[in-house]
């Protein structure tokens, strides 16, 4: 029966825990999703002039949280997972006619991820057949991260013929994330109501979150913190320096697994994040701006739908079909400069 199925699947190298995983409203996680969206229009990525306010896209994102080591200590009280995440997201424009366009493609990798994990009330290393609310806490440090965005080559093209000052905004930064979670959902038989809390620390603040050569774009257009020629002899122009670290708020439930294998999930993510202070709709020639910081804005994500679970823990054993809805500013490469976005549809995930 699938209620007494262990709950970790694997100890040693390479073994695999159900701990230290991206929840399903996660923004960036680490394992496969496909949206169908209707996603609301701006022309900064309106690549076909539709004119319209909701148009369907494709975001996939491809993501492995790769297992490097898993063991228990202390009769399976205590718990250290390590494992390597990495993710790419790709935006494409379906609904185009002439090329589909490829919008914008965002790319994360860094070092080992650390969780540890504390669990309540086992017994004899059975921690299974806990009835307490709180079951457990964990903690997960991944000391360095980075992230690297590229929009689509149509549009980079199409807004250089059309004489934006911006034709491309480099996003790309390193941050270290820390993670609190209470109630990580090990075992997939269970009904779990599960709190994570966590911060993205940018390393070098002084040079934002992104920056614009000059090649690329008036670069007096992005509200500047310094400016330098880098080795080709091209200045750039880096965003302002960052006031704040981005940060999460997330929930997750799921009802316990029928016989059949399939439960329920609800999961939802507030977060607060930059709404960076350039404006893709200004032209050559345009006055530089006069903004000196970014703002900061909350963003609202969320998943419901139902999970099927295979015949056992590990990777490629749980499917997903729901709805996923997001609110805030545009969360994709340079568009995170464009408030007020939201898009809503289906939703595949493959854990």
């Amino acid at each position: 029966m699938l209620a007494s199925l262990p709950s970790v699947a694997g100890n040693g190298w390479f073994g695999w825990a159900p701990y230290g995983q991206p929840m399903y409203a996660d923004m960036h996680p680490e394992h496969a999703r496909l949206d169908i969206s209707a996603v609301s229009m701006n022309p900064a990525y309106d690549y076909g002039k539709s004119g319209g306010r909701y148009q369907v896209h494709t975001i996939g994102t491809f993501g492995l949280n790769l297992p490097v080591w898993n063991g228990d200590l202390g009769d399976g009280r205590f718990g250290l997972n390590v494992t390597l995440p990495l993710s790419a997201t790709l935006w494409m424009d379906i609904a185009e006619k002439v090329t589909s366009a490829v919008v914008n493609t965002d790319y994360r990798i860094g070092c080992p991820s650390l969780t540890f994990i504390h669990r309540f009330g086992c017994d004899g290393g059975n921690c299974e057949g806990q009835k307490r609310f709180a079951r457990n806490y964990s903690i997960r440090l991944q000391a360095f991260k980075h992230e690297s965005t590229h929009v689509g080559d149509e549009l980079v093209l199409q807004r250089s013929s059309e004489a934006f000052a911006l034709k491309r905004v480099n996003v790309s930064y390193n941050f270290a994330e820390l993670a609190f979670t209470l109630n990580e959902p090990e075992n997939r038989c269970m009904e779990y109501h599960s709190f994570r809390a966590a911060l993205m620390i940018p390393y070098f603040i002084r040079n934002g979150w992104y920056f614009v050569e000059e090649r690329d774009g008036d670069i007096g257009q992005v509200p500047a913190a310094r400016e330098e020629t880098n080795s080709a002899g091209n200045r750039e122009s880096y965003g302002p320096a960052i006031s704040a670290p981005e940060w999460y708020l997330q929930y997750q439930w799921q009802s316990k697994t029928a016989k059949c294998g399939i439960q329920g999930i609800v999961s939802a993510e507030l977060r607060g994040r930059a709404l960076y202070a350039y404006d893709l709709s200004a032209k050559e020639g345009a006055p530089a701006t006069s903004a000196t910081r970014d703002a900061y804005t909350l963003t609202v994500n969320g998943f419901a739908g139902i999970r099927y679970n295979g015949g056992r823990d590990g990777f490629f054993s749980r499917f997903a079909l729901g709805v996923r809805g997001y609110w805030g500013n545009c969360p994709y490469g340079m568009f995170r400069s464009i408030g007020n976005f939201s898009q809503f549809g289906l939703c595949l995930i493959f854990q």
